[in-house]
């Protein structure tokens, strides 16, 4: 089936290309690795030694190590498998709140299909990330907000992204959702009080400006890899793995800075 969805990739490598030299000083996601001194990933003298890296570096090192130790676990020793994908979800990733006894069918649900579950795609796609950082993408609230402002901003698509929860207060404050229907706001006015009466009323319009979820980590993913593509010119790291973390970056960051500058509304 062709896709409906356009994205004008040079823009938005436009949007990005001024920023992705500083990435190492924009990154600052900074999670535990104690922990995996107790899963026999790091040494503790591995571990002292990370200390003196910036967040970038040391997130790279571990992930390298982390996607490694998960390949070889994945069929051999899966009691090791799911710790770690516990330790990528929660302890690196923030995901606390996913419950333990979900986490391996929602990862063996991204793994087996091209179109996983939008539910939790967060979680489980960093895990995919791990995995397979040459072909999968991390779709998480950071990363969808920013790439969403680029299209708005910069008309870079014809389509937006449906937005993961998220609990940065910057961007809850900035609603990407609220600005993408006001920037629309033809196509949910009613012709009379009644058609509010309609089941799903906004639902069924959102579905003129956003992705079906069914579909959305296939079409971000793809977009992703178009992107880092053309972004990167030989990259040290997996191109793919680094435009993550560089739109995760700016997020609350560039965009909120572009955002609050560019946005006015007049009634």
């Amino acid at each position: 089936m062709k896709s409906n969805q356009i994205f004008n990739v040079k823009k938005i490598v436009e949007y990005l290309s001024p920023f992705k030299d500083n990435l190492e000083q924009l990154y600052a996601w900074d999670a535990s690795f104690k922990k995996l001194v107790d899963l026999n990933i790091l040494t503790t003298k591995e571990l002292a030694e990370l200390d003196n890296q910036t967040p970038f570096i040391r997130t790279l090192e571990v992930k390298n190590k982390v996607g490694k130790a998960m390949r070889n676990a994945r069929t051999n020793d899966p009691v090791y498998f799911k710790k770690l994908v516990q330790w990528v979800i929660k302890d690196w990733g923030g995901v606390i709140g996913l419950n333990d006894e979900n986490i391996e069918p929602l990862v063996n649900n991204f793994i087996s299909s091209e179109k996983p579950p939008f539910k939790s795609i967060s979680s489980s796609s960093k895990v995919g990330a791990y995995l397979n950082p040459e072909k999968n993408a991390i779709y998480d609230s950071r990363v969808a907000y920013a790439l969403n402002w680029i299209i708005f901003s910069q008309s870079a698509g014809n389509k937006f992204l449906p937005m993961p929860q998220g609990r940065n207060s910057k961007l809850t404050a900035f609603d990407m959702d609220v600005l993408i229907r006001l920037k629309n706001v033809e196509k949910y006015k009613p012709n009379s009080l009644s058609d509010l009466d309609a089941r799903l009323y906004i639902k069924s319009r959102d579905n003129n400006n956003y992705i079906n979820e069914k579909e959305a980590y296939y079409e971000m993913n793809k977009l992703m890899l178009e992107i880092s593509s053309k972004l990167w010119h030989k990259p040290k790291y997996e191109p793919l793995f680094l435009t993550g973390m560089l739109l995760f970056s700016i997020a609350d960051t560039v965009v909120f800075q572009d955002l609050t500058s560019k946005i006015s509304i007049n009634i």
